[in-house]
């Protein structure tokens, strides 16, 4: 019986340590004033088509439902949320702060990376832009991150950017749709011997900056170092003033140890419109977290909803998970007992299991009562007041 390719089996252990993150994230984005939603795994393949590029398209799972409608596993969240809060009377009583967990299916990206089914964790700041609102769905997403600590997720850091960045080279360039898509392409796979082959913008007087995108990548200094070195319209150099200003709200929250801005960062969805980021660590190829600004989302509808918010990828933080030094819940008392025991036996574990205590009864054959935590015989005998302090004993070490 084989895995479908791309799916994960998740066993017990590996089930325990997500729902940790699970717990510490939840409990976070709660105080912050967020509410949990949970949209439908299907999605109307036209729903989400508008908003994926030609690259995501390829890696939808869809088909075709009994009643003939085109339909897909959700490959992300937000379109699924935006398209829960474009109701017209939902949509205009905004604010809306919301998270959600679940699982996204994609096609795996490259044979060496075989991973169709993630658990996302994510949030949605709806009805507010701005570049308040923008700092604070960042600084919520480092506050995730350092929540994460206490689970092991360590060394991990925050690239910024924004689309208008890449945007405002494009809209300069003369090149077609198709060259765009290719552009966009090699610099999101940074793929520099392809970028300085691009012979179509090799004479232009952004050529330079567009060649030098994947390396400009530094602290705030970098958005001075680059106004400075390279001949910026005026709408480039306000996108840099922008993150100029998020930088600073980020340091006033003091959490920018951690971060940088990274003006040649793409993200692999089209409907980003202002700021993006990515989260990840140097163990690991893949974002840890992602997300960005998409006011634009739901303007084919004749909505318009503004909105930023972000993901964290479960299995990809439990990769990068280090050896936690917490003391683990000891292995599952087993009580085995005798037919004529029965009542008392379950009442005795009734009564543990209230204080905390995994206790797994099983009926035996034998005139004892046996009960045993691992490989370990820890009593034989009939007293089942015994056994009751013999295992509140045992645990009440852990529980302190």
């Amino acid at each position: 019986m084989e895995l479908v390719l791309g799916m994960k089996d998740s066993y017990p252990w590996e089930v325990k340590r997500k729902r940790q993150m699970e717990f510490v994230l939840r409990d976070l984005f709660e105080k912050w004033g967020y509410e949990e939603v949970e949209p439908p795994t299907i999605e109307y393949y036209s729903t989400l088509e508008a908003t994926l590029g030609a690259e995501a398209k390829e890696r939808v799972y869809k088909f075709v439902d009994r009643n003939g409608k085109l339909v897909s596993l959700r490959p992300e969240f937000t379109t699924s949320i935006m398209r829960m809060y474009s109701k017209g009377e939902i949509r205009e009583s905004t604010p809306h702060r919301v998270y959600y967990v679940g699982k996204i299916f994609r096609y795996p990206s490259s044979p060496l990376r075989v991973e169709g089914e993630l658990t996302q964790l994510g949030l949605e700041s709806l009805g507010k832009n701005g570049v308040d609102t923008d700092a604070e769905i960042i600084a919520l997403a480092l506050s995730a991150l350092l929540a994460l600590r206490e689970l092991g997720i360590e060394d991990f850091m925050l690239d910024i950017g924004h689309v208008g960045v890449f945007q405002g080279i494009l809209s300069s360039l003369p090149l077609s749709p198709s060259e765009k898509l290719s552009l966009k392409t090699l610099l999101k796979e940074k793929d520099f011997v392809a970028l300085g082959k691009f012979s179509s913008v090799s004479s232009h007087p952004l050529s330079s900056f567009l060649l030098h995108l994947p390396f400009l990548r530094g602290k705030k200094e970098i958005l001075e170092e680059t106004k400075k070195n390279y001949p910026l319209s005026p709408p480039l150099i306000d996108v840099l003033n922008y993150l100029g200003e998020i930088w600073d709200i980020i340091s006033d929250f003091h959490l920018e140890e951690n971060v940088f801005i990274n003006l040649g960062l793409v993200r692999d969805f089209d409907y980003y419109t202002g700021v993006v980021f990515e989260g990840f660590s140097p163990r690991l190829g893949y974002p840890l977290l992602a997300g960005g600004r998409y006011d634009g989302l739901l303007e084919k509808s004749g909505a318009n909803l503004p909105a930023c918010g972000f993901a964290l990828f479960l299995e990809r933080l439990m990769e990068v998970q280090k050896e936690k030094t917490k003391k683990e819940r000891p292995s599952f008392i087993t009580i085995t007992y005798p037919a004529t025991f029965r009542s008392s036996v379950f009442a005795a574990a009734e009564e543990i299991r209230k204080e905390g205590v995994p206790v797994v009864i099983e009926e035996g054959k034998g005139e004892d009562i046996q009960v045993v935590q691992g490989k370990e015989i820890v009593y034989q005998g009939q007293d089942t007041e015994r056994i009751k302090t013999l295992i509140w004993e045992r645990f009440k070490s852990w529980k302190s």
